[in-house]
Parts: structure tokens; C-alpha cells; sequence
């Protein structure tokens, strides 16, 4: 904490706007966003990649945080005063930090598989950026930034040696697909323990039920588009790759907040909805808008 007050008593007005700006590089509208133009327009095989650094060390993330749940900064010290408009983005638990871990799995992959040194360094550069954005908007303390790196830095490196040593063959992917299924389902368990039996709330439980829809549907989609789809990113001109990003973002912001308001209204809030919903966006995005892209988009 001696550190968050240190870093309390240096914001100003100025400064407080640009570590949002930098805590962008953590969002998860941010990391879909991005992780979406590269796979419909750009490069499918790194937007794949990315999405199996992402997923695992997320599943992880969550589920640490949910055993260990260690209070924000300002409810452990109530003296303390994080940035406000910061708190959005704080939902859950403080350790470990998931912008760290979003960050990492993003731009370290990104970094990993860049071959010349300049853009490697810049990737780099934007992690201790948004490390440092967390505890500067007072909303994670040290530990649990540099823990989120330790961990995510171990998968995410991880994930992209084995990406370079496996061959995706139909089976390979199959079988993979299966460990992301487990994974996935077997986090929902553990969250949905905790919740029934009262030691989280929902508001504590509902990222890493959104992880496990998103998980699910990551790995039934990419089994099915290799399979059955296996549409082209390039096109013959700029305005196609334009639109095609107008729409498919479109649509997915559309399903995020339209399906949110109607499951709520009709259910009323719990972890199927999340579930579902996560599922329902991913889904869009790895199977919906390729398979659109394939028939009007063909190069």
C-alpha cells in the first residue's frame, strides 16, 4: 500500500487521463477488438494463437482470484482513494490482476512471434505500461500485477512453444479442443461451488463464468471453421476489410449489450446467463462472421 500512496500523491488531472488511456491496453473490449480484426482481415493462424495464450491463463487468473479473494485497495484500507473512474473496470477481486494477465497474453504473444527487434520491444513495452496504469488509477497494489505477469508470462510462453512444435492436424485440434472443454467446464464447477455455497457473490463469480462460455465456444468453433468453413482473410480490396470489421464488431457489440438487457430481463442476473451470452459472442465471432466472410467476401 506504501506504494499506491505514493503513486496517490502524484496524480493529477493530466496524468490520471493518460494511465487510462495506457489501462486500454488491458480491457477485454480492447483484446477482443483486436484479436477480432486479425482473424477476420489479417492473419487467422496469430489470432488463433493468441486466443489459446489467452484463454488458459484467464481460466487461471480467475480461479486464483476466487480462492484467494484479496479485497480491492480501497475496501482493505478505506483511507485510500483509487481513480473513479477507474473503478469500472475493477470489478471482482484485486489478486491477481486480470488487466496484467489480458495485457500479457496479448502483446507477449504478439511480441513472440514478431521476428525483428523494434516491434518486439514496442509489444513489450505496453505490459509494464498497464502494470503501471493498475496501481496509478489505485486499483491493483504490486503484488498483484507482478504475480498476474509470473503466471501469465509461464502459460502464455508456454502456450506459444508448444504452438511451434505441434501440428494441427484435425485430431490434434480435437483433442485439444476436448482440454479446453474440460478446463472450462471444470472452472464453471469450482465458481459455481463457491457461489451456491455463499463464499462469493455473483458480482465475484460472473468473469469467470464469462470465461467459461467464451472457452466452450473457442474450442467448439475452432474445430468446426478449420473443418467446415476455412475462410480466407484477404480480399481484393480495402473497403471489404473495412466493412467486414463495421459488421462483425457491429454485430458483436449489438449481441454483447442487446443479449445482457433481454437474458436479464427475462431470467433476471445468475451464471447461466453469462455462460450462455459468452458463448453466443464467441461463437459470432469464430464461426458467424467467417462463414459470412467466406460467402460475400472471397477474394
Amino acid at each position: 500500500m506504501e506504494f499506491l500512496r505514493l503513486l496517490e500523491g502524484i496524480r493529477t488531472p493530466l496524468l490520471d487521463w493518460v494511465f487510462l488511456f495506457f489501462t486500454l491496453g488491458g480491457e477485454e473490449i480492447m483484446l477482443l477488438g483486436l484479436i477480432c480484426i486479425l482473424y477476420w482481415c489479417v492473419d487467422k493462424k496469430l489470432a488463433y494463437r493468441m486466443t489459446f495464450a489467452y484463454l488458459p491463463s484467464a481460466l487461471a487468473i480467475n480461479i486464483i482470484k476466487l480462492t484467494c479473494r484479496v479485497e480491492r485497495p480501497w475496501v482493505r484500507d478505506p483511507s485510500f482513494t483509487a481513480v473513479e473512474r477507474a473503478k469500472k473496470s475493477a470489478a471482482g477481486y484485486s489478486f491477481p490482476s486480470g488487466h496484467t494477465q489480458n495485457s500479457t497474453a496479448l502483446f507477449g504473444t504478439l511480441a513472440y512471434t514478431r521476428k525483428k527487434l523494434l516491434p518486439r520491444i514496442l509489444f513489450l513495452l505496453i505490459i509494464p505500461l498497464v502494470m503501471l496504469s493498475r496501481m496509478y488509477l489505485g486499483v491493483h497494489t504490486p503484488a498483484d500485477v507482478f504475480t498476474s505477469l509470473a503466471i501469465s508470462c509461464v502459460i502464455v510462453f508456454g502456450i506459444n512453444v508448444l504452438a511451434d512444435r505441434v501440428e494441427f492436424t484435425h485430431k490434434m485440434r480435437l483433442i485439444l479442443a476436448c482440454v479446453f472443454v474440460l478446463l472450462a467446464i471444470g472452472t464453471a464447477i469450482y465458481t459455481y461451488v463457491l457461489y451456491a455455497s455463499g463464499t462469493i457473490v455473483y458480482k465475484d463469480a460472473a468473469d469467470s463464468f464469462k470465461g467459461c462460455g467464451g472457452g466452450l465456444a473457442f474450442a467448439i468453433c475452432w474445430v468446426l471453421e478449420t473443418r467446415f468453413v476455412n475462410f480466407d482473410v484477404k480480399c481484393d480490396k480495402l473497403w471489404k476489410q473495412v466493412l467486414k470489421v463495421v459488421i462483425g464488431m457491429g454485430v458483436l457489440l449489438l449481441l454483447k449489450e442487446g443479449l445482457k438487457f433481454t437474458f436479464n430481463s427475462l431470467f433476471g442476473q445468475n451464471f447461466i446467463n453469462e455462460i450462455v451470452r459468452y458463448f453466443l459472442l464467441l461463437s459470432w465471432a469464430m464461426l458467424g462472421m467467417p462463414m459470412i466472410i467466406k460467402k460475400f467476401f472471397a477474394k
